[in-house]
C-alpha cells in the first residue's frame, strides 16, 4: 500500500498493511529547510504563493520519506483577511478590532474568490506527488471566533472573549454560524478545487468550554461548517475533528458528521477505541513535548501509544497536538522507525 492508501483505508475502517502515520505542524517550523524560506518571505507570503506553499508542505514528505500523507501549508485564520481584518504573527497573534455589528458588512464569502490559498496548495501538492494523502483543513468556527473577538492572543485563556460571548448570546451566534458557512465553503473548496483526499477540523479552544457552553455555542456552529461542507462537495470525503483538550466534550463531539476524531496525549486511546472504534477511526495521540527530550524516551512513548490503539483498523499515529520550533529531528526519525521501520 501506498501513503495515500493507507490513509484513506485507516479513515474507512479497513485493514492496513502497518500503522499510517502523519504529523500536526509537520509542514514549519520544527524544520530548517522551512526556516530558511521565513526569513526571506513573509507568513501570508508563504501561505498565499502556491510554488513556496507547495514546497513547504512537501519539505516534510522529501526529508522523513516515510510519512503518508502531506497537509498543506496554511493557518486556520485564513478567511480573516478576506472578510477585512489585518492578520498579523510574530510574537504572538494581532488582529484588527472586532464588533459584532461588522458581520453586517461581510462580503458574502466565496472561497474560490476571496480565499484560494489552500486549495490552490492542495492541487500543486498532488501535481508534486500522488502517492501520499492530501490533506486540508480549517480551524473551527469557535476557534476562529476566539481569536477574532479577543484581537489576536492577548487574552490569557480568552477570559475576556468568553465573557463577552456568554454577556451577547445573540450576536455570538450569529458571528459563530457566520464562521460556520465560511468554513464549510473553505473546506469545500479545498476539496472540490484543491483534490483534498481528507479534511480536517482544527478546534483549539474547544476544551476551555464546559459541555454546556459547547452545546450552546460551539456545536451548532461546528454542525453548520460540516453541513456546508457535506452539501457543497456532495461526497464522502473523510473529515477528521481535532479539538484540544477536550476529553470532557467527547459525547457531544462524536454527535458530529465526522469520520475520524484525534485525541490529543491526555485522551485515553485505548478506551476510545474499544468503545467506539467500529464507528469512528482515531488519530493521535502522542504527546508532542516527547520530541523534545531524548529519542529512547521518543520511542518508548511511541510504542505505548502504538499499544494503546491495538490491531483493529482505523488508527491513523499523529500527535496530541502540532509540532513546536524545538522538536527534534532525531525524535521524529525514532518516531517514524518505531511505526514503519527502517
Amino acid at each position: 500500500m501506498n501513503g495515500k492508501e493507507r490513509i484513506l483505508s485507516a479513515l474507512n475502517l479497513q485493514p492496513v498493511d502497518r500503522t499510517p502515520v502523519w504529523f500536526m505542524r509537520q509542514a514549519g517550523r520544527h524544520l530548517p529547510e522551512y526556516r530558511k524560506i521565513a526569513k526571506e518571505f513573509s507568513f501570508w507570503e508563504r501561505c498565499m504563493d502556491t510554488d513556496l506553499c507547495q514546497t513547504i508542505s512537501l519539505q516534510p514528505i522529501e526529508r522523513y520519506k516515510k510519512i503518508d500523507a502531506a497537509i498543506v501549508f496554511s493557518d486556520i485564520l485564513t478567511p480573516l483577511p478576506a472578510l477585512g481584518y489585518d492578520v498579523e504573527y510574530g510574537g504572538g497573534i494581532r488582529i484588527s478590532d472586532f464588533n459584532f455589528e461588522d458581520i453586517d458588512e461581510w462580503t458574502k464569502f466565496n472561497s474560490r474568490k476571496h480565499a484560494p490559498w489552500a486549495a490552490n496548495g492542495i492541487k500543486a501538492i498532488g501535481e508534486g506527488i500522488d502517492n501520499v494523502a492530501k490533506l486540508g483543513f480549517s480551524g473551527c468556527p469557535w476557534t476562529i471566533g476566539m481569536y477574532l473577538i479577543a484581537g489576536g492572543t492577548t487574552d490569557k485563556e480568552f477570559s475576556n472573549t468568553r465573557a463577552k460571548i456568554f454577556s451577547n448570546p445573540e450576536q455570538s451566534d450569529r458571528l459563530l454560524m457566520a464562521l460556520g458557512e465560511i468554513v464549510g465553503d473553505l473546506l469545500a473548496d479545498q476539496v472540490n478545487y484543491g483534490g483534498a483526499d481528507a479534511v480536517q477540523l482544527f478546534d483549539t479552544w474547544a476544551g476551555l468550554l464546559n459541555e454546556e457552553s459547547y452545546r450552546r455555542y460551539a456545536l451548532p456552529a461546528t454542525k453548520k461548517a460540516i453541513e456546508v461542507f457535506r452539501n457543497k462537495t456532495g461526497s464522502e470525503v473523510p473529515l477528521i475533528h481535532y479539538a484540544k483538550g477536550s476529553g470532557h466534550l467527547h459525547g457531544a463531539i462524536r454527535e458530529l458528521d465526522v469520520d475520524a476524531i484525534s485525541l490529543d496525549w491526555r485522551d485515553d486511546l485505548k478506551q476510545n477505541r474499544e468503545m467506539f472504534g467500529d464507528k469512528f477511526a482515531f488519530q493521535g495521540n502522542l504527546d508532542p513535548a516527547l520530541l523534545h527530550g531524548s529519542t529512547e524516551v521518543a520511542k518508548t512513548a511511541t510504542e505505548k501509544v502504538l499499544n494503546s490503539a491495538g490491531t483493529k483498523p482505523g488508527h491513523i499515529f499523529n500527535l496530541g497536538h502540532g509540532f513546536a520550533p524545538s522538536a527534534r529531528i532525531e525524535c521524529v526519525e525514532t518516531v517514524l522507525r518505531q511505526i514503519v521501520g527502517d
